[in-house]
């Protein structure tokens, strides 16, 4: 007769509570990601980073005679390796910290203690992700903010009564924000990529091993694929590298940006040329347009995002 209390809760009671659950969930999720000591040794190298390549660029012996003979190149080269930096160790920051909210929750066995508290899997899953992509949006947000309280220092010290900040104009700010855009791309494919590997090895060593390889032999894959294109002399092995995930990411501004002007003296008076902007990293062995490179991140992306939650939604939570 036990068996017959069950129906008597009703479906919008349970449906009510869904959406508090969550908000509780992704509560909880943040609370640990910032008592993780990770989160704090990874942080604390990441601005060690950023504040050191900082160093290196002011103490450059033409850093003064570039920003003042050639102010907008310098700027330029500034957001490109500043940007490329925040780029690079972001998503470093978010694979080894999406590896220890998720693989690390299966690896000690405390996903079960919250599954058997009626927590939906998708639930959790979703409260995990979107903690650690706001966890890796604050980290991104600090470092830019070094870098451009860097950047007003270094036009300070060295702009001298040139002034060079006046040169920046539209067409710049708009290059900085399709480059934060790259960034955040990138975190996101990155992350994605995290959680899948997490989800499928259920270990924080198994996440660390593939989301940490998977750019190194990304990269290096366009090796191989270059001595073949040279041996059957066939482009197809060229075109493969437009595939690649880690070569498309390296040089997303380079595909998506456009280009900049900048003016420079020439033996004849001043000349304008045109300049792409530019990304950081090993690039394709073909052209890539900006198109066919946001499709290539979205289908890596949803490959990602479907493994982690088919995965997540059909094996059952044993060890």
């Amino acid at each position: 007769m036990s068996a017959s209390v069950a129906p008597a809760v009703p479906v919008s009671v349970s449906a009510g509570v869904a959406r508090p659950r969550f908000l509780i969930l992704l509560r909880g999720e943040l609370f640990k990601i910032a008592h993780l000591r990770i989160t704090w040794v990874m942080s604390a190298i990441f601005t060690l980073l950023v504040v050191g390549s900082q160093l290196l660029l002011v103490s450059g012996q033409n850093t003064q005679s570039d920003l003042q003979s050639n102010p907008l190149g310098s700027f330029y080269n500034l957001m490109e390796g500043d940007l490329s930096i925040v780029r690079i160790f972001s998503g470093t920051f978010l694979l080894i910290l999406t590896a220890h909210v998720i693989g690390l929750e299966y690896q000690q066995g405390t996903i079960r203690i919250l599954l058997g508290r009626g927590v939906g899997r998708l639930q959790l899953l979703g409260a995990k992700v979107l903690a650690v992509l706001l966890a890796g949006l604050g980290i991104i947000a600090f470092e830019m903010l070094i870098e451009a309280l860097f950047g007003f220092g270094l036009v300070a010290a060295f702009g001298g009564n040139h002034h060079p900040a006046r040169v920046l104009g539209a067409e710049y700010w708009m290059d900085v924000r399709f480059y934060v855009l790259c960034v955040l791309i990138n975190a996101v494919a990155t992350l994605l990529l995290g959680v899948a590997a997490s989800v499928a090895g259920r270990s924080l060593a198994f996440g660390l091993a593939v989301g940490l390889s998977w750019f190194f032999v990304d990269n290096l894959a366009t090796l191989p694929l270059s001595i073949m294109a040279r041996f059957t002399h066939s482009d197809l092995w060229l075109k493969l590298s437009g595939l690649l995930l880690g070569p498309v990411l390296n040089r997303l501004p380079d595909e998506i940006a456009p280009p900049y002007h900048v003016t420079v003296a020439g033996p004849h008076g001043p000349t304008t040329i045109t300049q792409a902007v530019s990304g950081f990293g090993i690039l394709p062995l073909v052209t890539v347009p900006g198109s066919h490179a946001l499709l290539v991140i979205l289908v890596y992306s949803l490959v990602f995002a479907t493994i982690a939650v088919v995965l997540t939604r059909r094996r059952e939570v044993l060890e």
